[in-house]
């Protein structure tokens, strides 16, 4: 399973440390000058590129799961430092899952600057095809850095392909503003190309669309967000599915906009670090409860009738556990990235902060959220901006519990510091030292 290839991974990391991660070769899995020659090589190009989503460090394992574990959703509970790390929230620079997941987003990264910079000089291949792939590639290039800059702050843009040691190799960070100017460009690029229909597995327009909503309300552009959450809504392409435990067991669902899809050949460790061992696990991080020591009760925050609650955790012998994704046998749970509840709630926020009416706006997008959990509708006395973003928070935390949104929520409403008891240094995650010590441009995030 690709648990396994953390240890492979760090040894080979610690093999190369002369090299800089941004020096990524791409003959390491396809020579992109013998593969974009035709229509099914860049097929299967862009097909390495999602794959690259795949591992540990990203949808694999760890990025639905550190931001929960930095936050007050999860605790420690294993015996791995780099995770104690996050859950203190004193993450060193020296900590392999920063590095690691640095690699594995650049690496990404690069394998997508393949297919930009490299379709248009293919031949025989049609105007939809061209576009198709073209704009799957600028999604994932929007979705890498994303990630990267909601992790590390300003990062290098590498907006060529790198092949070896050169100029792209020793950038100097960009501004966390121009980072997301380049992610915003690429899905507007993206989303004019794109066509609206596809599987969940793949980047579709709207697909591109949910990402920049997102991207829009991270960055405070409300109207923006409010209007792309707006237009996935209104495609009719996804509904909300009846019963909230679907979304996990029934991998073929409508309410599934963008996810990383794992096989029992292609397969994850997230059931193997959440389950505890008498099923069969490791119990790597739990649910906070009322027995936890730092910031945060995520068993609490569901109310008695809230369906998503034994559809989240289980409980065996008086210990919780995450059960979100449970075929531990195989590993071949598939990872959200984007899905339509999302889209409510990311909404909900951006008309809140842009003074909308409360009963008649933005109450009936949480109140969809909170039909499907089988809980009550929002009070109709709750229409102030604080109190409407208490309730948004509260049903963003039960309903994404375990799929890498509650620290980044906490952030970019502002309490992240009050809440997990944070210095604002503390709000982004150190540079990897690996990376410091062989790109003398780069500088590290104050307080490091």
């Amino acid at each position: 399973m690709k648990r396994k290839l953390l240890i492979l991974l760090t040894v080979l990391v610690l093999a190369a440390g002369c090299d800089s991660v941004l020096d990524t070769n791409p003959t390491a899995s396809i020579d992109a000058s013998q593969a974009l020659q035709n229509e099914r090589g860049v097929e299967l190009a862009v097909t390495g590129a999602y794959s690259a989503l795949q591992t540990d460090n990203i949808y694999g394992q760890e990025y639905n799961m550190i931001p929960d574990l930095y936050a007050d959703n999860l605790r420690f509970t294993g015996t791995f430092t780099n995770h104690a790390e996050f859950d203190n929230r004193s993450v060193f620079p020296s900590n392999i899952s920063v590095l690691l997941t640095w690699t594995d987003l650049y690496a990404g990264v690069n394998r997508v600057n393949n297919v930009i910079a490299g379709i248009d000089d293919v031949d025989n291949i049609s105007v939809a095809a061209r576009d198709r792939y073209l704009g799957e590639a600028l999604a994932l290039r929007g979705l890498f850095y994303f990630n990267l800059v909601r992790y590390y702050g300003g990062v290098p843009l590498v907006l060529v392909p790198s092949a070896g040691v050169g100029p792209e190799s020793s950038l100097a960070r960009s501004t966390q503003q121009q980072v997301y100017s380049q992610i915003i460009d690429d899905l507007t690029d993206a989303i004019d190309i794109l066509p609206e229909s596809g599987d969940p597995f793949r980047f579709s327009r709207t697909g591109a669309q949910a990402l920049l909503a997102k991207v829009y309300l991270e960055t405070g552009q409300w109207a923006l967000a409010r209007d792309m959450a707006t237009a996935v809504i209104g495609s009719e392409r996804y509904g909300l599915v009846d019963n909230y435990r679907d979304l996990f067991t029934n991998k073929d669902n409508p309410e599934a906009i963008f996810s990383v899809q794992f096989t029992v050949n292609d397969n994850n460790s997230q059931a193997f670090w959440y389950f505890p061992q008498d099923l069969g696990g490791r119990l790597g991080y739990a649910p906070t409860d009322a027995s936890s020591s730092g910031p945060g009760n995520l068993v609490d925050a569901y109310l008695p009738q809230d369906t998503r609650f034994q559809a989240s955790i289980g409980e065996i012998e008086g210990l919780y556990y995450g059960n979100k994704y449970f075929r531990i046998s195989n590993g071949d749970d598939n990872v959200y990235v984007l899905r339509l509840a999302d889209m409510y709630l990311t909404r909900a926020e951006a008309n809140t902060r842009l003074g909308a009416d409360p009963v008649s706006v933005i109450h009936p997008d949480i109140n969809r959220i909170k039909l499907r959990a089988g809980i009550p509708d929002i009070d109709a006395s709750v229409t102030s901006e604080s109190a409407l973003m208490d309730e948004i928070l509260n049903e963003r935390r039960v309903e994404f519990a375990m799929e890498g949104h509650r620290f980044f929520d906490l952030r970019r409403t502002g309490r992240a510091m009050s809440v997990l008891g944070i210095p604002e240094s503390r709000l982004i995650f150190p540079l990897p030292q690996a990376e410091l010590d062989v790109n003398t441009n780069l500088v590290q995030n104050q307080g490091y």
